[in-house]
């Protein structure tokens, strides 16, 4: 009797985190940790606290995910797979000046529609400060990402620079300058004010020309805002 109670105690249990497993859905608790760790950080978002923002219990959550650690890299191994492949499919161009500017207004107009997910870049750029908190072979994959990003606009860079299209000091301060710009242009951009994503993205790409020694004559004329200056 005592083993019955128990394995019918314990199918209760499994069955109410089931239950809770398939109402909060894998994609909405990974979409609430990225929120999380934007927020806290790494070490400051524990399972306990994400299971209470999405109203469930601790528990539940390892249905999906084993561990915080894995959980953190799942998250931004796909925020930044969609990121990227968004990225990729923008550009067209064999010419560096054309695609510099493919890929500024590309990144750009991630950043300002995409909220939350767009944002899991800025976490890229920091993980090799969790290395006390998380196996630095865990990260490497994210490391990876970063770094194969950072190496497309290195490329195109050094391509225009080589052709004298572009005049370029530090190729790899710059490339890093020029990501930087496009990552936080969130902070300062309202949906309601007198400027579109578009022409966010085409100045943004003026800007970044002119960072690189584009001459005048071939910067992009702004389009996309409002008639309202």
């Amino acid at each position: 009797m005592a083993t019955s109670r128990t394995n019918g105690a314990t199918g209760a249990r499994g069955k109410r985190n089931g239950a809770a497993r398939d109402v909060v859905g894998k994609e909405r608790v990974m979409q609430e940790a990225l929120r999380m760790f934007l927020q806290r950080g790494y070490p400051g978002t524990s399972m306990k606290a994400l299971a209470q923002e999405l109203g469930v219990s601790a528990p539940a959550l390892y249905w999906y995910f084993p561990s915080k650690e894995d959980l953190f890299v799942s998250v931004i191994e796909t925020a930044m797979n969609d990121f990227v492949a968004h990225v990729r499919r923008s550009i067209t161009e064999t010419d560096p000046v054309l695609k510099l500017g493919q890929l500024v207004r590309a990144h750009v107009t991630w950043q300002l529609q995409q909220s939350d997910a767009a944002r899991a870049f800025d976490l890229t750029m920091s993980v090799r400060s969790l290395a006390n908190d998380i196996p630095q072979e865990r990260l490497a994959p994210i490391v990876e990402m970063e770094r194969e990003y950072v190496l497309e606009f290195r490329t195109v860079l050094e391509e225009g620079h080589k052709r004298g299209s572009m005049v370029i000091d530090d190729v790899k301060t710059t490339a890093f300058a020029i990501i930087t710009l496009c990552e936080y242009v969130h902070t300062w951009f309202n949906p309601q004010g007198d400027m579109t994503v578009a022409a966010v993205a085409n100045r943004y790409e003026g800007l970044v020309r002119s960072m690189v020694g584009v001459t005048a004559s071939s910067r992009p004329t702004d389009i996309g805002s409002s008639s309202t200056s």
